[in-house]
């Protein structure tokens, strides 16, 4: 796992497609806006029949998790007010966690992606665009 980080503030968190974990692990805090982990179970386990409940909570932001099924990108990372923080590549099988904060993705190639975002999608209120990022100086942080 790769945190990206500034100042003590949690932007992204990259799972690398070669993590073999075996025992169970939420990237997420229990406080985050969205939740996600890994869970190994046993042959012949069951999880018990049943549904999730319906709660009534507020988003304050919406969270994303990019899994990419294949290709390749570079994501580059901004904090709350746009500026340039650092730049990280994935890679086929690796799931990133975009927190707050701003990112932009370039790929290298043809690509699929799964998104997921949290919450109700609201087309008219669900990004800000950052202006005047071209021409930045990469730091591209990989582990």
């Amino acid at each position: 796992m790769k945190l990206i980080k500034d100042n003590d503030i949690i932007y992204a968190n990259i799972v690398r497609a070669n993590s073999y974990l075996n025992d169970t692990v939420y990237f997420t805090n229990e406080t985050d806006e969205i939740q996600f982990g890994v869970v190994n179970y046993k042959k012949d386990y069951k999880t018990g029949a049943h549904y999730h409940n319906h709660l009534d909570f507020e988003s304050t932001r919406v969270d994303e998790i990019i899994i990419v099924q294949n290709g390749s990108a570079r994501i580059d990372f901004y904090n709350e007010v746009g500026a340039y923080i650092v730049s990280c590549e994935v890679y086929k099988g690796d799931i990133a966690i975009l927190y707050q904060g701003g990112h932009n993705i370039i790929f290298y190639e043809d690509s699929k992606i799964f998104r997921v975002k949290s919450g109700a999608y609201q087309k008219d209120c669900d990004e800000t665009r950052i202006i005047s990022v071209n021409n930045l100086e990469l730091k591209i942080e990989n582990d």
